[in-house]
């Protein structure tokens, strides 16, 4: 399987079927999954095998899951969170996306969460993402030496990055060999374009994080003005990836 997957970021108005059907007609052969939110969203506490049966007849997968986030609710929201973490790996998906609504909430829940899903077989992560608590470099650092725990890895999420003014080198500089997962966008200022016409030096990232090792999931976002043509420029992507960036496995 290869390492390139998208989001339904993309299509939130679509439903999982639609989703699958139209990804996997574009070459994407893995799906990152919401559990709430966009229309695709999975039920956490439906059958796992119903989600596993109807991406296998489009021939794809479940990469990662976003989890339900950690609120005020603590008790309530870290049991939830931990049952999707259970759910995820009941559909195969190797990384759960670990969020809260504050940074006191990412820091208090983050240890009985780890404990919770230890032995597991997926990756906790946290996600940077311009607008949420954890939106620049410092608020990253922040939250992570609140948790102190090697068990949780990171998401480089290189397009929330940029709208903040952060570039996708001084990210790895900060989460080095803890990524675990990669988000991937175009921009032009906080704008989402079509790949390999925006301000993102997407050659220099796939380039630099081969030499570094990196062996995880590179997640395609599009969120153009036009979105009548997102799975266009969604297929375009995938095109643009192989042609230009080294170590791409579609």
């Amino acid at each position: 399987m290869g390492n390139i997957a998208v989001s339904p970021c993309s299509n939130p108005e679509m439903t999982l079927e639609e989703a699958l059907a139209a990804y996997s007609g574009l070459g994407y052969a893995k799906l990152e999954a919401f559990t709430s939110w966009a229309k695709s969203s999975l039920d956490i506490a439906g059958d796992p095998a119903f989600y596993l049966d109807r991406a296998r007849q489009r021939g794809m997968t479940f990469c990662s899951v976003h989890l339900p986030p950690i609120t005020d609710d603590l008790e309530s929201s870290l049991r939830r969170a931990v049952q999707a973490a259970r759910f995820a790996e009941a559909i195969g998906a190797k990384v759960v996306l670990f969020k809260a609504d504050s940074r006191d909430g990412y820091v208090k829940a983050a240890g009985p969460f780890l404990d919770a899903i230890q032995g597991l077989r997926v990756v906790p992560v946290l996600q940077n993402h311009a607008g949420t608590p954890i939106s620049t470099l410092a608020d990253y650092r922040c939250v992570l030496d609140g948790i102190a725990d090697g068990r949780m890895k990171c998401l480089l999420e290189v397009g929330h990055f940029h709208s903040v003014g952060v570039s996708w080198r001084q990210g790895c500089e900060l989460l080095g060999e803890r990524i675990a997962l990669v988000h991937v966008k175009d921009q032009i200022g906080r704008q989402s374009v079509a790949f390999g016409s925006g301000e993102i030096d997407l050659p220099g990232l796939f380039r630099h994080m081969h030499s570094a090792g990196y062996a995880g999931d590179y997640v395609v976002e599009m969120e153009v003005q036009d979105k009548a043509n997102t799975l266009e420029y969604l297929g375009a992507a995938l095109k643009y990836l192989g042609d230009n960036c080294e170590g791409v496995d579609p």
